[in-house]
């Protein structure tokens, strides 16, 4: 025999000898106890409606028909009933002595049991007449009273007892003293028993802590609530736990067994998903749980009287169906089934043996399992024992299980490990092959655009030099249109040269040479190209200078050039029979010049979502034509590179505002005093008005001769207008710049030129003026 088969013999044969030395009127050290009593003339009666009354009771007839009976089998285990019983019988004292006995119902689950005595010719609720010697024991887990017989005394008594639990009706007299050493071995007993299921619970709870083992976890609430429930159904709880809930008592022995029983499914459950055991028939223990969740609320807020019954049935319906799985599970052959198959024979045993002796029907061959403790305790111990070896060979299995996972995951790894390092080594060797290709590649790129831009030099080179030779056989009218395809052409060739830059440094932050530029002429020239943009798609353009311009400014003017004509570009593609606005301003500050510009148009707009990723490369804006977005990235990064940030305003069908505003310093020369604050404006189907140099900061002739030189620009008197200019140069010869500027708008015949030359609001100083 095994080990285990030997500790669960010697825990069966000791139990067996000291339960019979007991029934024999032996303590365990052989010696005889004092002779108790025996309860004469046991009847019972039952009152259907539950109402009758102590004087209702003693007025009964003793005949057959209505009165007591004597108790049977029958009438001695009720079970559930709502109906109120009452005992009656008497006990003689034929000795000497006093006798103090005990009268006790074994069953914590009793609800109300109220003891009745006669004495002295009248009926005494025990408990009430406290000068008599008849008492109630407060502190006892189970209903008792506990009396003094005096020799030759023959004493009646009268029990009523209700429950909404299953009701069973056997009194035990004990003396005094054999009571006491019964609930001392009793208390023994259950301390083993709760204590050994506590420690289970605390054994399983520190494995699942280590472990990190929800399993362990529900198998350590299932311990301690199995520990909850022996307390409770031994009345321990009763006495320690809740001594005023005397309610709460009866239910909690119902409420803490469906507990019990629902963490016993869960496990089972979860043990056989972590183990990817086939347990047949899982959505039935799923309802089961729903049963035994249903069962436990009802007992705690409902009628305890139908969910205790609900909760038996319910249980002993999961024991019928615990054996169905044991039978499948016998089928496999996994440590886990086995475990799972031990585990449900031990539960339902258990479970068996405490319905057959709660109802009162433990068969004739198993009689050596009785005792005079109740509830009877050698059960519990045997199924206490079941469940350490259970609990043991699960934990054997699951460190079986973790050293073959161990092992597995070092193969696994070593294998991994090597085959990682193959995939490195051919990756890298992918990599290098692919990186050359890409340098070959982005040489032949470089080499392309190299083949391009001479492609394209070749023609523009020749646009140029014939633009040059019609210049020089053109009339004054001409020349400014030619000078205007002139400069055109080298801002395309500057754009060839940008483009194989770009491709050499793979679109990096585009370099800024800053030089002395002369801003107004600047933007003037942007201002041309910008007529001719405006014009395609019959847009009106206008330019304005907010604030007075400073006339040289050290600035990249090529770069601040390229970023105004991609934004004015945008701006014309994107609106149709619109307008398209370029406004300057410049505060000065520290020294420093803060320049801000703005580009916006009345086209189709942005919404907020596409404003977002709207400086990617080549993002394509839905437009009527068409466009990559190019030109916005580069222009941000110009800007970016130059100290700006450039930002946009729009939404859809509002049209757009681009702006961004740079910082730039003084140009070092006696030409950067600040222009006039003026404003160009063209319709997009008419060339705009040369006004490019109108806003030198120079002096200017007296007012009353401004007026007269508009009048005659205004009628168009050639003549007149050049004898002015004559005699201006002769009267004021500091007005040589203004004077060298009216003297071409009149070579190109740009009468309205003069005009606004004339009118325009000057801010610098007049020959007038004292200087």
């Amino acid at each position: 025999m095994t080990p285990t088969r030997w500790l669960r013999l010697l825990f069966l044969c000791l139990s067996w000898w000291i339960t019979h030395s007991l029934a024999a009127g032996l303590d365990p050290s052989g010696t005889r106890t004092q002779e108790v009593p025996t309860l004469d003339q046991l009847q019972v009666f039952e009152d259907v409606s539950g109402k009758m009354r102590l004087d209702d009771i003693l007025t009964l007839s003793a005949g057959p028909a209505r009165g007591f009976r004597p108790v049977q089998r029958s009438r001695s285990t009720p079970g559930f009933t709502r109906s109120a019983w009452w005992l009656r019988m008497s006990v003689s004292n034929g000795g000497s002595t006093a006798l103090p006995l005990v009268l006790v119902f074994q069953d914590a689950r009793l609800q109300n049991v109220d003891f009745y005595t006669g004495y002295s010719g009248h009926w005494i609720h025990a408990g009430i007449d406290r000068a008599r010697p008849v008492s109630l024991s407060l502190s006892s887990r189970y209903p008792l009273m506990d009396f003094t017989l005096a020799p030759g005394e023959q004493r009646l008594f009268l029990i009523r007892a209700t429950s909404d639990t299953a009701l069973t009706l056997e009194p035990k007299l004990y003396s005094a003293a054999a009571y006491d050493a019964l609930e001392k071995r009793a208390a023994l007993w259950d301390g083993g028993l709760i204590g050994g299921t506590l420690a289970l619970a605390w054994c399983a709870l520190l494995i699942a802590y280590f472990s990190r083992s929800v399993s362990f976890l529900v198998l350590a609430a299932l311990c301690a609530m199995t520990a909850l429930f022996e307390a409770a159904d031994r009345g321990y709880t009763k006495i320690y736990l809740w001594p005023f809930a005397t309610g709460w008592s009866a239910r909690s022995v119902t409420v803490l067994g469906c507990t019990a029983v629902l963490l016993f499914i869960v496990f089972i459950l979860r043990i056989s998903r972590s183990e990817k055991a086939n347990l047949p028939a899982r959505y039935i223990l799923f309802g089961f749980v729903l049963l035994e969740c249903v069962s436990t609320i009802g007992a705690i807020f409902g009628n305890l009287f139908v969910f205790a019954q609900a909760g038996v049935y319910v249980n002993a319906l999961f024991g019928v169906f615990t054996v169905i799985i044991a039978a499948r599970l016998v089928r496999q052959s996994t440590p886990t089934a086995r475990i799972m198959l031990l585990a449900m024979i031990v539960s339902l045993f258990n479970f068996a043996m405490r319905m057959l002796e709660t109802l009162g029907s433990l068969p004739s061959v198993l009689t050596w399992l009785n005792s005079d403790i109740r509830p009877n305790p050698i059960v519990a111990i045997i199924g206490l024992a079941t469940n350490l070896i259970v609990l043991a060979a699960w934990i054997n299995h699951v460190g079986k299980q973790r050293i073959a996972a161990r092992t597995e995951l070092a193969a696994w790894q070593k294998t991994e490990h090597d085959r990682l390092r193959e995939q490195v080594a051919q990756r890298t060797l992918e990599l290098n092959d692919a990186l050359l290709y890409a340098e070959q590649k982005n040489q032949q790129l470089i080499e392309t655009l190299g083949y391009v831009s001479h492609d394209l030099r070749a023609p523009l080179a020749t646009i140029t030099g014939y633009a040059r030779q019609l210049r020089e056989r053109a009339d004054f009218r001409q020349v400014r249109p030619i000078e205007a395809i002139e400069r055109s052409v080298n801002y395309q060739l500057a754009l060839i040269d940008e483009l194989v830059g770009y491709a050499k440094t793979e679109l990096q932050p585009l370099d800024i040479a800053p030089v002395a530029t002369n801003l107004p002429a600047l933007l003037d020239d942007i201002a041309e190209y910008a007529v001719a943009l405006c014009a395609q798609l019959n847009n009106q353009f206008k330019y304005q200078a907010l604030t007075p311009l400073p006339r040289r400014l050290t600035l990249d003017g090529r770069r601040l050039q390229q970023v105004l004509l991609n934004l004015l570009s945008n701006a014309s593609k994107f609106t149709r029979d619109g307008f398209v606005t370029m406004t300057v301003s410049a505060r000065l500050q520290d020294d420093q010049w803060h320049m801000g510009f703005e580009v916006a148009d009345t086209g189709i707009g942005i919404d907020i979502e596409a404003q977002s990723t709207l400086f990617t490369a080549f993002r394509r804006i839905q437009a009527v034509n068409g466009s990559t977005g190019l030109g916005l990235i580069i222009a941000q990064r110009i800007v970016n590179t130059m100290g700006g940030d450039l930002r946009v305003s729009s939404a859809p069908d509002s049209g757009t505002s681009f702006t961004f505003e740079l910082i730039v310093p003084f140009a070092e020369d006696e030409d950067a005093l600040p222009s006039n604050v003026v404003e160009h404006s063209s319709g997009g189907s008419a060339p705009m008005p040369s006004q490019r140099k109108h806003g030198f900061a120079v002096a200017v002739p007296p007012r009353s001769d401004l007026r007269d030189l508009a009048a005659l620009a205004k009628d168009g008197r050639l003549t007149d207008i050049e004898r002015w200019i004559e005699n201006m140069i002769d009267a004021h010869p500091t007005c040589a710049a203004f004077l060298t500027e009216l003297r071409h708008c009149l070579e190109a015949l740009d009468f309205a030129g003069l005009e606004a030359l004339a009118l325009a609001p000057h801010e610098t100083y007049d020959v007038s003026r004292p200087s």
